[in-house]
């Protein structure tokens, strides 16, 4: 059997604070990952939770079932003897019915997804309708400050940036930020407004491709206390990425 990787399907030992997050929770516990067959399913916690001792385990996504993000899925989970996962495509977590069509979980891991929404509250309310003890989630955030050869923007804690409207200086010192540090092309995730690769509608409507919010850490949890639900842990990755864990009261 080839040798498991070190994030993605297949691992055999935690590899960061989710993981472990999935281990303390997952025996015998239904569990879903929504949006994990991207990345080359780089980032899916499927194959761990089954390792973990989950009960039924399902994977969700809203691209096809044709795509071949899912072939490639299924591949990997094969090659590594990962079996029993139900694939549940084209479901979109901004859909009306999406709490209908996907049913409760014990345990919902849902990462790389908010800053893809057009209407991130909305999101978080229907994420919360599927979940029925712990939910994992993220964002990107942006720091207090940013300062490079470009300019220096602040950002006061309870900031949203509506990426569409990002222009200017703004743009150009955040553009900076985000590709020195992390090889993040804003222009081409985030273009302006009637611009770039990505357009933000599609035949009328809000696309789930570009990145549409970013928040700070404190707006990011500050959004997630509407859920009513306990902060408990959190994990920020790189001042980019934050990750937190929570449970309904």
């Amino acid at each position: 059997m080839p040798v498991p990787p070190p994030f993605g399907v297949g691992r055999i030992a935690a590899q960061d604070r989710i993981d472990q997050w999935i281990a303390a929770v997952a025996p015998g516990r239904s569990f879903v990952d929504i949006g994990g067959i991207g990345e080359q399913s780089g980032n899916e916690r499927c194959s761990w939770a089954r390792r973990c001792g989950a009960g039924e385990v399902v994977m969700a996504d809203i691209l096809p079932e044709t795509h071949a993000l899912w072939r490639h899925f299924r591949r990997e989970t094969e090659t590594h003897g990962v079996r029993d996962i139900a694939m549940r495509p084209g479901l979109d977590i901004d859909a009306v019915d999406f709490p209908q069509a996907l049913g409760r979980h014990d345990i919902v891991h849902a990462t790389g997804l908010l800053y893809h929404c057009p209407h991130p509250v909305h999101s978080l309310l229907n994420l919360r309708r599927v979940v029925g003890e712990y939910l994992i989630t993220n964002t990107v955030v942006i720091p207090d400050v940013v300062e490079n050869a470009e300019g220096r923007v602040a950002f006061p804690a309870s900031s949203a940036l509506f990426l569409p409207a990002l222009r200017g200086r703004e743009r150009a010192v955040l553009r900076r930020y985000y590709l020195d540090r992390f090889q993040l092309e804003l222009d081409q995730h985030a273009p302006m407004t009637g611009g770039g690769m990505m357009p933000y509608l599609e035949r009328g409507a809000p696309s789930p491709w570009p990145y549409w919010w970013f928040f700070t850490k404190t707006a990011f949890e500050r959004a997630l206390e509407l859920l009513e639900m306990r902060i408990l842990d959190r994990h920020t990755w790189q001042d980019h990425a934050h990750f937190v864990f929570l449970r309904r009261k």
